[in-house]
C-alpha cells in the first residue's frame, strides 16, 4: 500500500484530517466532503496553521491545486519545524475515488431571479426573524439545523439565508457535505433589504 493510499484510508476512517488550501470559490464549487477549508495565503496562514498543528495528535494532510503552491506551503511550514504531507487536490480525489459536493453562491439579484427554484431556509435566530423575513421561508436556526437536517429532502433545492451571509455559508457547506442541493445567498437579509428585494 502506498503512502497516499494509507492516508486516503485513514481519512475515510476519520483518522486523518484533510485540510484543503484552495480558495473559497474553488472549494464551494467542488470539494470532498468532510475536508476542512483553510485557504492558503502567504502572510499569516503559515503561522496560524503551525499553531493549529501543535495541538494535533493525528495525521494531517494538505490539499492544494498547484505544484507551485505545494512548494510554497512545504517551504513555509518546514521553516516552522513542520514536515507537511501535501497532495494535489485532483490526485487525491481520483486516487480516493471520492464523490465531490458543492454549493452555489447567489448574489441577491440572482436569488431574486431564481427564488422559485428553491425552498428557503433562514438560519437566523427567532428574534432576528421577527424583524422581517422572506415569504415562505422556513426558520431553522443554525444550531438546530446541525441536528435536524435529516428532516430535509434530498429532492429539493435549498437557498440558505442569514442576516449578513456568514452563518449561511457554514450552513450551506454543511448541507452540501450531507448531500443536499444548496445555495448560499450572499450578504443575507441585510443585502436583500438594502437592495429592495425583500
Amino acid at each position: 500500500m502506498t503512502e497516499l493510499s494509507k492516508l486516503i484510508e485513514g481519512f475515510k476512517k476519520g483518522e486523518v484530517e484533510v485540510i484543503d488550501t484552495r480558495d473559497f470559490d474553488s472549494y464551494s464549487q467542488r470539494h470532498i466532503p468532510e475536508t476542512v477549508l483553510a485557504p492558503f495565503y502567504e502572510r499569516r496562514w503559515p503561522d496560524e496553521i503551525a499553531e493549529y498543528l501543535k495541538g494535533k495528535k493525528g495525521e494531517v494532510l494538505f490539499l492544494s491545486d498547484s505544484q507551485e503552491k505545494i512548494e510554497k506551503i512545504d517551504k513555509l511550514l518546514k521553516e516552522r519545524g513542520l514536515h507537511p504531507q501535501i497532495v494535489e487536490y485532483d490526485k487525491f480525489l481520483k486516487e480516493g475515488n471520492f464523490k465531490e459536493v458543492g454549493m452555489e453562491n447567489l448574489t441577491p439579484e440572482q436569488f431574486a431571479d431564481r427564488i422559485d427554484e428553491f425552498t428557503v431556509i433562514d438560519v437566523r435566530e427567532p428574534y432576528e426573524w421577527q424583524g422581517g423575513y422572506i415569504d415562505g421561508a422556513e426558520l431553522i436556526p443554525i444550531q438546530e439545523l446541525f441536528s435536524s437536517y435529516k428532516k430535509l429532502s434530498t429532492d429539493k433545492k435549498y437557498a440558505i439565508v442569514c442576516e449578513h451571509g456568514n452563518r449561511s455559508i457554514y450552513a450551506a457547506m454543511f448541507l452540501a457535505d450531507k448531500g443536499f442541493k444548496v445555495a448560499n445567498v450572499e450578504g443575507g437579509m441585510n443585502e436583500l433589504r438594502g437592495r429592495g428585494i425583500v
